[in-house]
Parts: C-alpha cells; structure tokens; sequence
C-alpha cells in the first residue's frame, strides 16, 4: 500500500447568486389605447393616440412604441377603407335615388 491520499476536487469558485433584473418600465396606456382604438373602435382615433403615445415615450422612456406604430398603420389603412366606402355609398345611393327619379327635374315640376 502506498501513502496517497485520495485525490480531492480542485476548489471552485462559489456560484454567482441569481440577481434581480431591474423592473421594466410600464406600456404606455396611450400605445395601448391607439391599437385598441384603430381595430375596434374609430381609426381616426387610432392615428391620433399612437402619435401621442410616440411623443410620450420618446420623452418618458416606456415601452410600447411597437404597439404606437402598430395604432397608427392600422389607423391609417381602416381610415381608408372607410373614406373609399364612403364614396362608394354615396355614388350608389346618387345611382340608385337617379335611377327611380326622386331627383329628377319632372318629378319636382309635377309637384308644384
């Protein structure tokens, strides 16, 4: 028998202790609010939150630009949507009025 000692482990540095991340700064409500305003509610509204929010994270620092830039797209396509279904409401109903002739000038002259 020989007078070796067993091998023991090479000492080791203790093991790091799980820091806190620092708490992340709150979604701005306006951000919120522009996408939820542009999909469900009036795009206009969409546009005008979304730019507001913009504004207040740039000088805040919140998050949620995404969601901003988000409100503000959505806004601006469903706005147009609505402008050229509006238009093509009221060509059908000028259509549709002339074709029946409420506005035509016999009707209005038999009236009088």
């Amino acid at each position: 028998m020989t007078d070796q000692q067993p091998k023991t482990p090479p000492p080791q540095q203790p093991p790091y202790p799980y820091g806190h991340y620092p708490p992340q700064p709150p979604y701005n409500t306006y951000a919120i609010l522009s996408l939820a305003l542009g999909i469900f509610v009036l795009p206009p509204l969409g546009i005008y939150f979304g730019n507001k929010a913009k504004q207040q994270i740039a000088a805040t620092g919140e998050r949620g630009i995404e969601l901003a830039n988000a409100g503000v797209v959505v806004g601006w396509v469903l706005t147009g949507l609505m402008a050229a279904f509006f238009v093509l409401w009221c060509v059908m109903a000028v259509t549709m009025f002339g074709t029946f002739g409420l506005f035509s000038v016999a009707t209005v002259g038999a009236t009088s």
